[in-house]
Order: C-alpha cells, then sequence, then structure tokens
C-alpha cells in the first residue's frame, strides 16, 4: 500500500514536471512567435515608410528638374548628403538618387518626336527609431525623360477643353495631366499620333456635360499615310468598353489614365513671378517702363533710340473691364533703329548718322513687368513691331503680367520665339487704342480685325470651368479684343497653359452676348511648328515637361 501511494506520488511529481517543460516550452515557443511578429511588424512598418520616401523623393526629383532647381542630367540628387522625407508620424526616410548610366540618350517617340532618356538609381532608407537593428533599404531604377514642353502641340497641366464653333484642325501631339473634353458644333480634326489624358477623355462639355454639340470629333488612326480618321461618336472614357475600344478605334493614338498615362512635371507659376527663375537670368529687365542690362540702366536717346519703351493709360480691355497701364516695347526700336533723317522711317544700325546698335539680349531672354499700376488699373506688356525678331538665335519674353503682341509677329526670317506671360492677348495690325473703349465689335465698326500672323509658342494662364461658367477653352487661348468674324488668324506654334492667371482673372464671355462686347471668333489657321519636333531649335529658356516611369527594385 506505502509503495502505491510512493509510486503516486512520484508519478504526480513527473506530471508536475512534464507539464512545467511543456508549459515552459509551449511559453517559449509562444514569446519566440510573439517576438518573430512583432518585428515582423516593425520591418513592415520600416518598409511602407521606405516605399513612401521613394515616392516622395522621385515626385520631387521630376518637380525640381522641372522647375529649374537642378540641371536636367544632374549626376547626383542631391549634391551631397540625402533627402528627407518626414511623416506625420514623425519618423523619416532618407534617400539619394545617382545616376545609372553617364549620358543621356535621344530616344524617338513613335510619333517622330525626341525624348531625352537617362536613368537614375533610388535607394531610400529607414531605421526604426526605437530598435536600430531594425531598417530596410529599397532601390528602384527610374528612367528620367524630358521633353521640351514646346514639342507639343497643346500641353495643359490641368483640364483642356477644346469646344469650337467652327471646323477646326489641329496637328502635334496634345497632353493634358489632367482630363480632356472634346466638342464641336462642326468639325473637329485632332490630326496626330498623340492624344494622352492623364485623367479621362470626354466627348462632351465639361460646363455643362448634358448639353450636346452635335459635331464631330475626329481623331487620326495612328501610323496612317494619308490620315485616316475615326470619329469619337460618344465613345470616351465614361464607356464601359473605352479601355479596348479606343485601342481598337485609333490605334494607339488615344490613351488616357486606363492606360497607365504619366503626368509630366512642369514649372510652377512662380516661375514667372519677380526674383523667380526668368527674372534671375534675363539678359534684359524692363521694370515700369525702365530698360536694363545687368543691373545698368539703359538710357533713351544715349543707349536706345527714343521711344523704345514708353507707358501708355490708352489700352481698355473690355474682358477685365479696367484700363490697363501699359509697357510698351518696340522690338525694331530695341535692335537699334532708328529715323536718323526725321522721315518717319526707322533706319537700320550701320546707317550713317544712326549711333545706336543691337541691344536684344545676348542670352536671348527679357523679363518684363509693372508693380505701379492703380487700383483701377491693369499692368501690362505690349510688344509692337515685331514682324521680324533679329536675334539669330530667336527671343523668349517673359511676364508675369498679361501681354499683348500687335501686329504681325516673327514672321519675316522666322527665329525659334516664346511668349510667356500670365495671359496671352492677340491684336490685329488694324488695332488701335482710341477705340478700345468702343462697344462695338460689329463689322465695319471701330474694332474691326484684319488678318494677322504669329508665329511663336506660348505659355499662359488660363480660367477655370465651372458650372455654367466656360473658360473659352483652347480655341479661345489666345484673348482677343476685336471684330474677327470673316478674317483669319494665322498661328504658328505651341499653345501650353501651366496655371491660372493670377493678374487676368476677367470671366471669359463672347461676342455681342457680353455685358460689353468684346470680340467675334476669327476663321482660326493655326498649326505646330514643326521645328520644334527634333528639340534642336528651341526658344531660348524652353522649359521642361519631366516623366519617371519605373523599372527593377529590390530591397536589401
Amino acid at each position: 500500500m506505502g509503495n502505491r501511494r510512493g509510486q503516486t506520488v512520484v508519478l504526480a511529481y513527473l506530471a508536475v514536471v512534464v507539464f512545467t517543460v511543456l508549459g515552459g516550452s509551449l511559453l517559449s515557443q509562444s514569446l519566440t512567435t510573439h517576438r518573430h511578429q512583432q518585428r515582423q511588424q516593425l520591418q513592415d512598418d520600416v518598409f511602407y515608410l521606405a516605399e513612401g520616401g521613394l515616392e516622395d523623393v522621385i515626385g520631387r526629383f521630376a518637380q525640381a528638374i522641372a522647375n529649374f532647381q537642378v540641371e536636367a542630367n544632374v549626376s547626383r540628387y542631391p549634391v551631397s548628403g540625402s533627402l528627407v522625407t518626414t511623416f506625420s508620424s514623425g519618423r523619416s526616410a532618407a534617400t539619394v538618387i545617382t545616376e545609372a548610366e553617364p549620358s543621356p540618350r535621344t530616344v524617338p517617340d513613335p510619333d517622330g518626336i525626341s525624348v531625352f532618356v537617362k536613368n537614375y538609381h533610388v535607394a531610400t532608407t529607414v531605421t526604426h527609431p526605437a530598435y536600430p537593428a531594425v531598417a530596410v533599404t529599397l532601390h528602384q531604377i527610374v528612367s528620367r525623360r524630358i521633353i521640351y514642353a514646346f514639342q507639343h502641340a497643346v500641353f495643359y497641366d490641368g483640364d483642356l477643353e477644346w469646344l469650337p464653333g467652327p471646323d477646326m484642325t489641329l496637328s502635334g501631339r496634345v497632353h493634358s495631366n489632367s482630363d480632356v473634353y472634346l466638342g464641336t458644333h462642326g468639325l473637329l480634326t485632332v490630326n496626330c499620333d498623340y492624344l494622352r489624358a492623364v485623367g479621362k477623355l470626354f466627348n462632351k462639355r465639361k460646363d455643362s456635360p448634358g448639353t450636346p454639340m452635335g459635331g464631330i470629333v475626329q481623331v487620326k488612326k495612328a501610323g496612317t499615310s494619308p490620315p485616316h480618321y475615326a470619329a469619337m461618336a460618344g465613345l470616351d472614357s465614361s464607356s464601359p468598353a473605352w479601355a479596348t475600344e479606343s485601342q481598337t478605334r485609333w490605334a494607339g493614338t488615344v490613351k488616357t489614365d486606363v492606360h497607365g498615362v504619366t503626368r509630366r512635371a512642369v514649372p510652377v507659376v512662380g516661375s514667372i513671378a519677380p526674383g523667380g527663375f526668368y527674372d534671375t537670368n534675363a539678359g534684359m529687365k524692363v521694370v515700369n517702363g525702365t530698360v536694363s542690362v545687368g543691373g545698368t540702366v539703359l538710357t533713351p536717346g544715349v543707349d536706345i533710340p527714343p521711344n523704345t519703351v514708353t507707358t501708355s493709360t490708352t489700352f481698355y480691355n473690355n474682358r477685365e473691364g479696367k484700363r490697363v497701364r501699359m509697357t510698351n516695347i518696340d522690338l525694331r526700336r530695341l535692335a537699334g533703329y532708328h529715323d536718323v533723317d526725321g522721315d518717319g522711317v526707322l533706319d537700320p544700325p550701320g546707317t550713317p548718322g544712326n549711333p545706336y546698335t543691337n541691344k536684344l539680349p545676348a542670352n536671348g531672354l527679357i523679363f518684363a513687368t509693372r508693380n505701379d499700376a492703380l487700383s483701377t488699373e491693369q499692368p501690362g506688356i505690349r510688344l509692337l513691331n515685331g514682324s521680324e525678331i533679329r536675334r539669330a538665335g530667336g527671343l523668349t519674353v517673359v511676364s508675369n503680367t498679361p501681354m499683348y503682341l500687335q501686329g504681325h509677329f516673327n514672321t519675316v526670317s522666322k527665329k525659334p520665339v516664346a511668349v510667356i506671360a500670365d495671359a496671352l492677348n492677340l491684336l490685329s495690325t488694324n488695332w488701335n487704342d482710341a477705340n478700345s473703349a468702343a462697344n462695338n465689335v460689329n463689322s465695319g465698326g471701330p474694332r474691326t480685325a484684319s488678318n494677322t500672323t504669329y508665329n511663336a509658342a506660348f505659355i499662359a494662364g488660363i480660367d477655370t470651368t465651372s458650372a455654367g461658367r466656360y473658360n473659352g477653352g483652347l480655341e479661345n487661348y489666345p484673348r482677343l479684343h476685336e471684330h474677327w468674324s470673316g478674317r483669319t488668324l494665322s498661328i504658328t506654334g505651341s499653345f501650353v497653359s501651366l496655371w491660372n492667371s493670377q493678374v487676368a482673372t476677367g470671366a471669359w464671355r463672347y461676342g455681342q452676348q457680353a455685358a460689353r462686347s468684346q470680340y467675334t471668333a476669327p476663321t482660326r489657321n493655326w498649326a505646330y511648328d514643326a521645328s520644334f519636333a527634333s528639340g534642336t531649335a528651341m526658344p531660348p529658356f524652353t522649359p521642361w515637361a519631366v516623366e519617371i516611369t519605373k523599372g527593377a527594385w529590390w530591397q536589401d
């Protein structure tokens, strides 16, 4: 009996020992599993932070190139140290971008436009602040693709609305970093192999989407010569079959968000402000009518001909409802032309008795502004006598105010020329300031236009469309002030919109429907300047549009 009790006690102790050992083992395993799960959670946390840092710096890199903060082919970004991304949690990621190839490559797009490509290696590291042993480095190869903004017939950073009333045809690539709205009352022909929207493409109005326009929008089928066109006929991003049917119908000409179209970084409006990139780099500045080069003021009658730059307040802008304090820049006089003998004819530099020389800036960049307009006025810059641009490498004129081009522009010995401004206003050869306030744009009235031609690339601000308020669309990108019906407005160049106008904010209104008559529409003879296509004959200081595409990635 005693032996049985003893055995029972021994067995009980053994059971306790076994259970204790098993319990300890299970506890140890549970603790190990917990620690593993905790470490895995920490690893996941730093991984996701590294992903966020990687994306952030890739976007910042593209924007820095587009806004002239770094050289387009920089070998390392930043030049030293690393770029830090700080998250709302207080944690941070450190990133360095280094070149993966020494030189850029010129790669033709399918439509023949030259794209400049260079590969970079992006490395982002995140270390957990409380657990230094928990760290991750993500690596990404990216392809930096840059194209000049003026290698597009049309480039919009925001929504592109293109809704002409009369028939209209335009060649050259079309890109929007947002949505595209196409429609017409007549026939709108998009004659290109490249129509892209980072957002969506619609065959309707934005301001009143339920209102049909009744016309035909046709787009070229890629690779066809002579061009073969297919109509939208209601097929757009709202159609269930859009992703596939759009590729069948236009053979790759048309692509939108569902086809992976990537946003291109572009300059911001601050680039045209005083103290911005263009002001800082200008070879000549015109401020409130005073001209300077390298900080030295040019004196009229001594350094430049009299009346080269003048100030007037005789222009009334009906759209804005204000008079304009205008700086008038005579490009012919700026090039040294002067009436030596008083016969009313400007004589060229080198003419006996003409003491003036060509003062167009050596680097081809003029920055002009006004900051003295009264509250009842708007500032403005007007270019006069610009039919010939007398600088071999062309010219770029930039202003943070609205700009006005009067008369034929760059039509003699055409050069690469650009105008970059808060808003673009075009005045025909028939314009007269004395008639600007007349409430009449009828044929034969005081504001009747004459056929006029402009050859230039443009970057200008637009207005935003809202319900019941159309911004005028691409067809009214240049702001007009005359009766153009039956007259032809010819433009060869590029139409780029990167910001909303900050100064000229008056609403678009048309013709006799306006409270004050503004203009009537011309026959639009508009074309892309194909000399920009190769990227080798651009206006001075043409900005980039920068795109980043991703390649291989790996993790340390």
